[in-house]
């Protein structure tokens, strides 16, 4: 009895190592060649050699080399240390280095400490390597510096493409074009301190100033108004790169234009003035696709300049100009809030 039962457990034993034998792979997962004595496992995958192993492992993005290891890992691409995921970032137009934390500005990118330390540009807003410092506090950068206008006469140049291509937007005439009066940034400061909530640059650019220089004796016997004798100036910021001047005037203009085209609205709270303005002067941006000026508009934190702004933008929809001519024409004055709605 006990020769029969060891007899039956060595056949069992015998039945066992076969089943065994038989689920053991005996080619290599990656090249397929027969395993010899000596095999390894990598992620559930066997292998014939360390050459196969390396063939199974993550590779670098930028070298590609097998990783080993610990190893970074962005945007669904594998690195296998710093120096190479470096490579791949972007790099400060300061400084130069790769990004690692750092801030996208319209269609620039900048490192944090530069951003944080650099001087800002005036003209343009973004920082600066090396500006030019005038001698009214403000730093313009080499590029702006390049195109300022800084001479009467250009400016007039830019004053009067700013003037035709509002008229071409509108369908509208400037009955008369105010005088363009190039001031720095202390005057402008002065002269627009009451209407400005904010020191953001995109708001002290320009100044529409109208006054009523007399009055004469009516027909009535009562003085009014004399509007002939009226004098109009449009202040401008000196040294801005042309571009930024252009759409500073355009601004500017917009303000004329409402006042003879739209005098209902003379009584409008100040955002929705700056509101219009803002838009002629975006729209000016996106047909001459200036990228950063536009940038600067939508992100005025100004209440009047850029909820006013948006606000207005809302109003336009796909009809554009004609939506917004039309809301001018018929928006109860009376009924409009102090503060612009968000």
């Amino acid at each position: 009895m006990l020769k029969r039962l060891l007899i039956h457990l060595a056949l069992v034993a015998i039945l066992l190592n076969g089943t065994m034998a038989e689920a053991r792979p005996s080619n290599c997962d990656v090249c397929g060649n027969r395993l010899g004595s000596q095999s390894w496992s990598y992620n559930d995958q066997i292998c014939c050699s360390q050459a196969c192993v390396a063939e199974l492992r993550p590779k670098c993005a930028v070298c590609g080399n097998a990783i080993h290891g610990e190893y970074r890992k962005a945007e669904g691409k594998a690195y296998c240390g710093q120096a190479c995921h470096q490579t791949t970032l972007p790099k400060c137009e300061i400084c130069s280095i790769p990004i690692v934390n750092g801030f996208r500005v319209a269609d620039h990118q900048y490192c944090a400490p530069c951003m944080e330390t650099r001087p800002t540009c005036f003209s343009c807003g973004l920082p600066s390597k090396y500006p030019t410092h005038l001698d009214d506090g403000r730093d313009i950068c080499g590029n702006c510096m390049r195109w300022a206008v800084t001479k009467q006469r250009d400016a007039e140049k830019h004053y009067d493409l700013a003037r035709r291509h509002l008229e071409a937007w509108t369908g509208l005439q400037l009955e008369s074009v105010p005088k363009l009066v190039l001031v720095d940034r202390n005057e402008m400061l002065t002269r627009s301190e009451a209407l400005r909530k904010t020191d953001a640059a995109v708001s002290i650019r320009g100044f529409y100033s109208r006054q009523t220089m007399m009055t004469k004796r009516g027909p009535s016997g009562t003085w009014e108004e004399a509007p002939e004798l009226d004098e109009e100036n449009i202040y401008l910021v000196d040294h801005l790169h042309d571009s930024v001047f252009r759409v500073a005037a355009v601004h500017e203009l917009m303000h004329d234009l409402v006042h003879e085209h739209f005098p209902r609205l003379k009584e409008a709270p100040l955002w929705v003035h700056e509101g219009i303005s803002q838009q002629a002067a975006a729209e000016y941006c996106r047909r001459r696709n200036y990228v950063d000026v536009l940038y600067g508009i939508k992100g005025c934190e100004d209440p009047d300049y850029g909820d006013g702004y948006r606000y207005i933008n809302g109003l336009m929809g796909f009809e554009g100009w004609r939506a917004l001519q039309r809301w001018m024409e018929n928006v109860d004055v009376d009924l409009l809030p102090e503060i612009a709605p968000k």
